[in-house]
């Protein structure tokens, strides 16, 4: 089987694919990757043949630019972040359409915002699968909103590529967050266990030692820092302040980006650039970062418990859902301050955690998930028997 993966604006949007990804490959289906030139090199680190669709985009200074020229409430309800997906999704279709035509893909896989794999899949008339980053936001008010404008604006792109928009973008969504982080999104869906996957990277000698301090993670994704130039985007020099003379042991795991911002940390922390956290968290005794999917699920995978001060919408809902589980502890960013922080890492580390009790019990409902070969004998299955086609609802 001919299986095309597509991703659109950020490397961190194609992490989540690479293990459903891998596993294909390894039932023996050809993959292809389809992603715009700055998410190419990321696709080769995978260890994957990645195709290149669209000019080059910097989509953090795209979002800079809309959040900077819009009234901040239509930012976040309105306008501007369909303009900014349907954007993305015009830049990627031609070439995206071009590749599935000359390969004939039998399925297609999409992450949550690559509308372009919709066209695509209609083109070929392929069936379209949605992969879920995270807690799937296709089961909110705003996520559902948000795909039913971008489809519409799409109209004219599908009818160029002498195809119709469907009813509805997808029939079935792979979902690899646990029972309890879970939303129920239109649909149907494929519960698949989530497996952490961080970019490439060499584990220091440090992680397998035991630490004499309980080792707290502070991490900020890979966007957050950069989606607006409001300086509160970034807090992880705030942390560190919060976190000296607590008996803890940081370690500061961040972007090249942002370790500009970190200013002089000296002997308060280690500080690990470009590291994957799934090489960290599993010596840490608690994590604390922005509230990005990628985390909070790597986090979950190794039963840490979590602090977590959301900013945007998707970081919002991943908190309140964690912290609905047990799992976690969130500040609001008004609320984040040095005491604040302090207090609330003093729970998470305490002997008898109720805090850690629930991460480990998020643990356990990951690994009894069904895993990845699994899940792709289903997808399979549902290809030979058009079970993803409108004709078999």
């Amino acid at each position: 089987m001919r299986v095309l993966l597509t991703t659109a604006a950020w490397p961190s949007h194609y992490l989540f694919m690479v293990p459903l990804a891998w596993a294909f490959r390894s039932a023996g289906h050809e993959v292809r990757v389809a992603a715009q030139p700055h998410v190419v090199d990321t696709v080769l680190k995978s260890g994957l043949t990645a195709v290149p669709v669209g000019p080059d985009l910097d989509f953090a200074g795209l979002h800079r630019k809309f959040v900077a020229e819009t009234d901040p409430a239509q930012y976040r309800t309105r306008d501007a972040i369909i303009t900014i997906f349907h954007r993305v999704a015009e830049m990627m279709t031609p070439d995206l359409v071009r590749f599935a035509q000359a390969w004939q893909p039998q399925l297609v896989v999409r992450d949550p915002v690559a509308f372009a794999g919709s066209v695509a899949a209609e083109a070929v008339g392929a069936p379209l699968v949605r992969h879920a980053w995270g807690p799937d936001l296709y089961g909110t008010a705003p996520g559902t909103w948000l795909a039913h404008h971008v489809l519409e604006r799409l109209g004219p792109t599908y009818r160029l590529h002498g195809t119709t928009p469907p009813a509805v973008l997808d029939r079935l969504a792979v979902d690899p967050t646990p029972p309890s982080l879970r939303i129920e999104a239109p649909g149907t869906s494929l519960p698949m266990a989530y497996v952490p996957y961080n970019g490439p990277g060499v584990v220091p000698p440090w992680v397998l030692q035991r630490p004499a301090r309980p080792r707290v993670c502070v991490t900020w994704g890979t966007f957050t820092s950069t989606a607006t130039d409001e300086p509160e985007m970034f807090l992880v020099p705030r942390i560190l302040d919060a976190l000296d003379g607590l008996g803890v042991e940081p370690v500061l795991a961040v972007t090249a980006a942002e370790r500009d911002l970190l200013g002089e940390v000296g002997d308060r922390a280690m500080v690990v650039q470009d590291l994957p956290i799934h090489t960290v968290l599993p010596s840490c005794s608690a994590v604390i970062h922005h509230g990005g999917a990628t985390t909070v699920l790597s986090a979950a995978r190794f039963g840490v418990p979590q602090l977590t001060i959301p900013h945007l919408f998707e970081q919002r809902l991943n908190s309140d859902l964690l912290e609905a589980a047990g799992g976690g502890i969130q500040l609001k960013a008004g609320q984040a301050g040095p005491a604040a922080i302090r207090s609330a890492v003093a729970d998470l580390v305490r002997d008898g955690s109720p805090y850690a009790a629930a991460s480990r019990r998020l643990r356990e409902e990951i690994l009894a998930m069904p895993p990845l070969g699994d899940v792709v004998d289903q997808l399979e299955q549902a290809v030979r028997t058009d079970a993803l086609t409108a004709s078999a609802e």
